[in-house]
């Protein structure tokens, strides 16, 4: 009976080990709360350098190689590369221009089965001043994909765009002024 009993607890202690081992590999899927914390703050800090305008730092939010892409409003935001990307961030080293404030709306991150990918969405606004006028881009469909790389969080890709339905009418009237002739 005695002998019996070991055969168990050592079965026992088996399971238990493997059942805990499985937990632990389960477990390494799980983001901790600090990636979370990271994505959300590359995220938001993308937008929100240009108010301290530290290029460097925006910089260091992006893919530094030539798989890089930014789509934003317009075709001649379509950048690709992080060579092109540094040329096109050059007008906003325009001292007469400057970020003021923005603000996401429903954001929403994702990782992946990995962990070292995680694609977002949300709507921005972002607001920017220029000769002390400020305007504003308001309910931007953004989206992006950020990678993981040497233990820091980087984009690489970025997209914002209007819902067809919702394109402001200042980009109605300048890139479709036919609509709004008098006949």
């Amino acid at each position: 009976m005695e002998e019996t009993m070991k055969k168990t607890v050592v079965r026992i202690i088996v399971v238990f080990t493997l059942m805990l081992f499985t937990a632990m590999i389960f477990a390494s899927d799980i983001k901790p709360a600090t990636d979370y914390a990271d994505v959300k703050k590359a995220i938001e800090d993308s937008i929100g350098w240009a108010i301290t305008k530290d290029f460097d730092y925006m910089y260091s939010l992006m893919a530094n190689d030539e798989n890089f892409v930014l789509l934003w409003l317009t075709s001649d935001s379509h950048v690709v590369g992080f060579t092109a990307f540094k040329k096109f961030a050059e007008i906003y080293r325009d001292p007469d221009f400057r970020g003021t404030r923005f603000e996401f709306k429903d954001l929403r991150i994702t990782f992946s089965r990995s962990g070292d990918v995680a694609w977002y969405s949300t709507y921005l606004d972002d607001c920017g001043e220029y000769k002390g006028k400020e305007s504003c881009t308001k309910d931007v469909f953004q989206t992006g994909v950020l990678e993981k790389r040497e233990g820091k969080w980087v984009h690489v890709l970025q997209h914002g765009s209007y819902p067809v339905d919702k394109i402001p009418e200042k980009y109605l009237k300048h890139y479709y002024p036919q609509l709004f002739e008098k006949k």
